[in-house]
């Protein structure tokens, strides 16, 4: 109940916001497209994908979409297709956005650490799995491992 009423919560903080409709088959984002705004589900079901593979079906009202893209400054990483009839808020100007609405700013955040902790745990499997494999295998640990350790100091970080 009450993760339920922190959703109906955040909902109504956003409520002011511009919305849309997107009907089933419509795109809302598009992958590699530079993307200005944040959107939120409000009802219905999308389908993301990177590379025309299946990342994840979202449904839940609240959800952010496009976050990635504005965090990071970059264009799309993934595309964002409705499942269904779907509505969404729109932020326009997403860092102004977040900026006068921390709350939002943090609910963003604990969706991007749930997936992160998702990918942590596939990952962890996956290198369990592959621990004792000395074949062609045995290199995805090394991969992941190079994945995850890579430094990042040549990137670039928008002021944010």
């Amino acid at each position: 109940m009450l993760c339920h009423f922190r959703i109906v919560s955040f909902l109504e903080q956003i409520s002011h916001l511009p919305s849309c409709t997107l009907s089933g088959g419509e795109t809302l984002i598009k992958e590699g497209d530079c993307l200005h705004r944040l959107y939120f589900l409000l009802s219905g079901k999308v389908q993301v994908s990177r590379d025309d593979v299946r990342i994840a079906v979202i449904k839940t009202p609240g959800s952010v979409l496009g976050e990635m893209s504005v965090l990071l400054g970059v264009p799309s990483t993934a595309s964002v297709v409705a499942m269904e009839e779907s509505s969404f808020y729109i932020a326009e100007e997403p860092v102004s956005f977040l900026d006068a609405y921390p709350k939002v700013a943090i609910h963003m955040a604990r969706g991007l650490a749930h997936r992160l902790d998702s990918a942590t745990r596939y990952m962890v499997d996956v290198k369990t799995q592959l621990s004792g494999c000395s074949d062609h295998l045995g290199l995805v640990d090394g991969a992941l491992d190079a994945i995850t350790h890579r430094d990042l100091k040549d990137k670039a970080t928008p002021d944010v």
